[in-house]
């Protein structure tokens, strides 16, 4: 006989246990994911390591398969997160460890410093819920969740820097938010940049790209060095930085070189190995160093 909420109700049990059978069976099954486009159709999504392409998550030491393609998703390390309508998944070690209910449609989603989902309206984050505040970017740090909106940087509920910004990024020690000029808290340090930064990582030193190309930035804002190109994106696992140009993964150094091919070729070997159907690695792009670089010069 199936378990099913129906035979549940003819078994004549003890009282209790049939209402906890019933709850068993329940939380067995994932909630449903909605549909969403054809992964055919859906844009990589770049993560730290590697890439989401449909519903494949192919990066260094993470390879799994997603219900559907998301609208989202960030990692951090062991932590996953694929961020769908109404719904947000969060794997560990590749398994998943929870499905929490989301208050709409995500726009974005952060696994660094800690986990964070935005929407048009408010803001989502685990272990506090909704928060209503209608963001552009935020991130959530020890100290609070730091967030965008038209006028000015936010902490919580407070008004900490009028302005016009439009992103944020943060390691353990710094936040920076990047606008005409970059604004470095806790210290208020005014940082010049080399042009309208699209995205930014943060490690011993600051990496921002452009329509340029990406930048070297000492913490303060001296130009350390630059790689030219028309790349998307731009994310780390602390040891190497990830960035798409015209869709295909490239992989650099922390001194902007491109890192090593047979490291690629290796990770994605396995990818390939592991997913049946999945016929070739994520293609790669090489590119030279600038002749006379000084960033073959004085970095890792």
């Amino acid at each position: 006989m199936s378990l099913t909420p129906r035979t549940l109700c003819r078994i004549r049990v003890v009282p209790g246990l049939a209402l906890a059978l019933l709850a068993l069976l329940l939380t067995a099954c994932p909630p449903p994911v909605q549909a969403l486009p054809d992964p055919a159709i859906t844009a990589p999504i770049l993560i730290e390591g590697g890439l989401v392409e449909g519903r494949l998550v192919r990066a260094t030491g993470l390879h799994l398969a997603l219900p559907n393609p998301p609208l989202a998703a960030a990692r951090d390390g062991e932590i996953f997160l694929a961020a769908y309508p109404f719904l947000l998944l969060i794997y560990q070690h590749g398994f998943i460890r929870d499905s929490l209910p989301l208050p709409g449609v995500p726009t974005f989603v952060r696994a660094k410093p800690q986990p964070l989902v935005g929407f048009e309206d408010r803001l989502f984050v685990p272990e506090l819920g909704t928060l209503m505040y209608r963001a552009n970017d935020a991130l959530r740090t020890r100290e609070g969740v730091f967030w965008l909106d038209a006028d000015g940087l936010n902490l919580d509920r407070r008004r900490i820097r009028e302005g016009q910004f439009g992103l944020l990024a943060a390691s353990q020690r710094y936040v920076y938010a990047f606008g005409r000029e970059g604004w470095r808290l806790p210290d208020n340090l005014r940082i010049p940049l080399p042009g309208a930064v699209q995205a930014a990582v943060v490690l011993d030193d600051l990496y921002v790209l452009t329509a340029e190309g990406i930048h070297r930035l000492s913490l303060e804002g001296l130009r350390l060095g630059f790689r030219a190109g028309k790349f998307s994106g731009l994310e780390t696992d602390g040891t190497y930085l990830y960035t798409l140009e015209a869709g295909r993964l490239v992989t650099l150094r922390l001194n902007l070189d491109v890192a090593s091919s047979l490291r690629r070729g290796g990770e994605w070997a396995k990818a390939e190995n592991r997913w049946p159907g999945v016929t070739s690695p994520i293609p790669s792009t090489t590119l030279s160093p600038s002749p006379g670089s000084a960033l073959n010069k004085d970095s890792p």
